[in-house]
C-alpha cells in the first residue's frame, strides 16, 4: 500500500511538472502562432456573429450554404486544456465561457479541455431553436462519474438517466401528474415544510432576542427542507410526526449531500483515472451512492407499510397509473438527490439577494399583505430575478437528433450544444441594467401589454423547455414562492459576509463561500 502511494505521488508529480512545462509552451506558441486571435476578425460584435438574432425560433431546413461557426483554436489533442485550467477549471467554467462569448459571440465551437467538443450559445433566439431541434426523446449530456457508476453495477435509474421509448413513457405520466392540472395538493405540502422550517428559525430568533440568530449550517438546513418537501408530496405530510421516520430522512438527507460533495470534487479529476487507481476519491462516491440507493428503497418500503387507501400523494398516483414499483422507486430516489441541491441553492441564492438589500424584502411584504395568496407578481419575479443571475445550472445540453440549422449556422447531427444561460442572463441585449434585481422587469407594462424590463423574455430558461424541460419545476417554484413570502413576514434578513459573494460552479452554481445569515424578528406591532 505505502509503494502504491509512494508510485502515485510521484506520478502526480510528475504530471504537475508536465502540466506546467505544457503550459509554458502553449503561452509561447500562443504568441507565436495565434496572433491572429487577436485580429479584427474575433473583435467583431456579437451581432456579426448572429446573423439570425431577429428571429431563429422557427426550425429551417438544412442548406449547403450557412454562415460558419467561430472556432477557438487550440492546441492537437490538449485542446484549450491549458487555458480552460489556468482560467480557473471546471469551478470557473461559467466565467470562462463567458468571456469567450465575449471574444467570439452569441455562438461558437470549442473543444473544450482537449477532450469534448462542443457548440456555446448564448443568444435567447438561438437557445429558443435549439430546443425546437431536440426532437421527441431530447439527449442531454450526463455526469461522467454516474454513467461509470451505472455501468459498473448494472443499476437503472429515474427519470433524469431514461432514454427512448422508457423515457417518453415514464415522462408523459409525470407530466400529467406534476406539470398539468390542480396543484393544490402539492402546494399544501410544500407550505406545511416550509412552516416548519420558518416555525424552527423563529423559535432559535426568539429565544436570542435582540441579538438575532445566525442560522447555522444554512445549506445543510435547505437541504433537508427540500428532501423534506419532496417526501410529503410523495407520501403526505404525517410523516413529520414519526421520530422513527425522521431520523432515517435525516440520515438519508445527509448521505444525499455527501453525493453532492463527492460528485462535484470528480468535476476537478478524471473519474475513470479515480475508478482505476481506486482513489478515495471514487471509493467515496461509490459507497455513497449505493448507501443513498438503498436507504431509499427502504423508505419506499417503509412508507408503503404505512400507506392506506386514502393516501393522495405522488407515490398513490404513480400506483394508480400503473407504474411498476421498481420504477416508482427509480423516480423517487432521482426525485430526492435532484431536489436536494438545486432548490437549496436555489433558496441560498434568493436569501443571500433578500439580505443584500433592504428595500427588496420591504416591496415584497408590501405585496404579500396587499395580495395574500399564490398570485403575487413581485413574489414571483424576484425568483425570476434570481435564477436569471444565479441559474442552478449555468449550462443545459442538447445532442441535436439530425443535421439542423439554427439561425444561419449547420449544426451536424450528435453534436452537443449547450446553451450558455449564465452569459444570456446577463445580457444587456436581453435584460437591459442585467445587474441589477428588479422583480418589477417581470410585470407587464398596462399601456403597452409589454414587460417592464424584458428585451428577450427566452434569454433566461432555468427550467429549460421543450419536452425534456425540468419535471419538478412546478415544486421548485412553490418551495422557493413560499420561502420567500413566510421569510420576508417573519424576519428582518441581514448579510454578515465580510466579501461579496461570487457563485462557482460545483455541479450546480453554488456560493464560494458560505452565507452567514441573520436574522431578526420582524415587529408587526
Amino acid at each position: 500500500m505505502s509503494s502504491f502511494k509512494n508510485t502515485f505521488w510521484i506520478l502526480r508529480w510528475a504530471y504537475e511538472m508536465i502540466t506546467l512545462a505544457l503550459f509554458n509552451f502553449v503561452v509561447i506558441l500562443k504568441k507565436c502562432l495565434f496572433i491572429k486571435s487577436k485580429s479584427g476578425q474575433q473583435q467583431l460584435d456579437n451581432e456579426r456573429f448572429c446573423p439570425a438574432q431577429q428571429n431563429t425560433a422557427h426550425a429551417q431546413p438544412f442548406q449547403k450554404q450557412h454562415a460558419t461557426i467561430p472556432r477557438v483554436k487550440g492546441l492537437p489533442i490538449f485542446g484549450t486544456f491549458f487555458e480552460f485550467l489556468a482560467a480557473g477549471a471546471a469551478p470557473q467554467l461559467h466565467n470562462y465561457i463567458d468571456k469567450r462569448h465575449r471574444q467570439y459571440g452569441c455562438i461558437f465551437h470549442e473543444r473544450l479541455g482537449g477532450t469534448q467538443d462542443a457548440i456555446f450559445v448564448s443568444s435567447a433566439n438561438l437557445m429558443r431553436a435549439v430546443f425546437l431541434h431536440e426532437g421527441q426523446h431530447p439527449e442531454h449530456p450526463l455526469p461522467e462519474a454516474w454513467i461509470l457508476y451505472n455501468k459498473q453495477y448494472n443499476c437503472q435509474r429515474g427519470l433524469f438517466f431514461m432514454e427512448g421509448e422508457e423515457w417518453l413513457h415514464n415522462r408523459r405520466i409525470l407530466n400529467r401528474l406534476l406539470l398539468n392540472g390542480n396543484f393544490n395538493w402539492i402546494d399544501l405540502n410544500v407550505q406545511i415544510c416550509t412552516e416548519k422550517l420558518i416555525n424552527k428559525w423563529r423559535t432559535e430568533c426568539e429565544s436570542r432576542a435582540s441579538l438575532g440568530y445566525e442560522v447555522k449550517h444554512l445549506e445543510d438546513e435547505l437541504y433537508r427542507w427540500s428532501i423534506n418537501v419532496i417526501i410529503s408530496v410523495m407520501f403526505g405530510n404525517s410523516y413529520l410526526y414519526d421520530p422513527s421516520l425522521q431520523l432515517a430522512l435525516e440520515n438519508f438527507s445527509k448521505v444525499v449531500h455527501k453525493i453532492f460533495e463527492n460528485s462535484s470534487a470528480l468535476m476537478n479529476f478524471p473519474p475513470k483515472l479515480a475508478k482505476l487507481l481506486n482513489l478515495r476519491l471514487w471509493s467515496e462516491f461509490e459507497a455513497n451512492v449505493t448507501k443513498v440507493l438503498q436507504q431509499g428503497n427502504d423508505i419506499i418500503d417503509e412508507f408503503m407499510k404505512q400507506s392506506t387507501n386514502e393516501d393522495d400523494g405522488l407515490y398513490a398516483k404513480l400506483k394508480e397509473a400503473e407504474v411498476p414499483l421498481l420504477v416508482i422507486k427509480r423516480i423517487f430516489v432521482d426525485l430526492v438527490i435532484a431536489a436536494g441541491d438545486t432548490t437549496a441553492f436555489s433558496s441560498v441564492w434568493t436569501l443571500y439577494l433578500l439580505s443584500k438589500d433592504s428595500e427588496l424584502p420591504q416591496k415584497l411584504l408590501e405585496e404579500c399583505y396587499a395580495l395574500d395568496n399564490y398570485s403575487s407578481p413581485l413574489v414571483h419575479g424576484f425568483i425570476k430575478e434570481t435564477l436569471r443571475l444565479y441559474p442552478v445550472a449555468p449550462f443545459i445540453g442538447r445532442y441535436m437528433p439530425r443535421d439542423v440549422l439554427i439561425g444561419g449556422y449547420h449544426i451536424k447531427k450528435k453534436s452537443l450544444v449547450l446553451l450558455s444561460l449564465y452569459t444570456a442572463g446577463r445580457d444587456s441585449k436581453h435584460f437591459p441594467d442585467p445587474l441589477t434585481v428588479m422583480p418589477e422587469r417581470w410585470t407587464f407594462n398596462e399601456s403597452t401589454g409589454q414587460l417592464q424590463a424584458v428585451s428577450q423574455a427566452h434569454g433566461t430558461l432555468p427550467f429549460a423547455i421543450g419536452n425534456r424541460s425540468c419535471i419538478g419545476r412546478k415544486i421548485a417554484i412553490s418551495q422557493m414562492h413560499h420561502l420567500i413570502k413566510e421569510v420576508v413576514k417573519t424576519f428582518h434578513l441581514s448579510c454578515l459576509n465580510s466579501t461579496p459573494i461570487e457563485p462557482v460552479l460545483r455541479l450546480v452554481t453554488v456560493p464560494n463561500q458560505p452565507l452567514k445569515l441573520l436574522l431578526n424578528m420582524r415587529n408587526h406591532a
